[in-house]
């Protein structure tokens, strides 16, 4: 007959966990069956890992999709510069004359 070595429950021969206390017996250790909670704690690892890779690819994405609205607001706030037709400067938007020749902006 064999023992549980936590609570000292009999046990049957082919038993791979203790029904009193769960611990897991010399057969199952022999045979490499994992506890449940050790499924558990590699599974939640396993996402945890996964979940992490999923965040790092949003972050790029975000990143990303953030600097094209920066850009696309910038292009749209700061309208095109003037160029002078006299000395071909390029001139603050709304400027009435060019700021290196003097001459009038058409």
């Amino acid at each position: 007959m064999v023992f549980c070595s936590k609570c000292g429950e009999k046990v049957g021969e082919t038993t791979n966990f203790c029904p009193k206390c769960g611990a897991r017996t010399r057969k199952a250790t022999e045979a490499g069956v994992v506890p449940p909670k050790e499924e558990l704690k590699e599974a939640f690892s396993k996402m945890g890992e996964e979940i992490e890779k999923a965040f790092s690819i949003a972050a790029k994405e975000i990143k990303e999709a953030f600097k094209t609205a920066r850009d696309e607001i910038r292009e749209a706030i700061s309208p095109e510069p003037i160029a002078c037709s006299y000395c071909k400067e390029k001139n603050v938007a709304g400027s009435q004359f060019c700021y290196k020749c003097g001459k009038k902006l058409e």
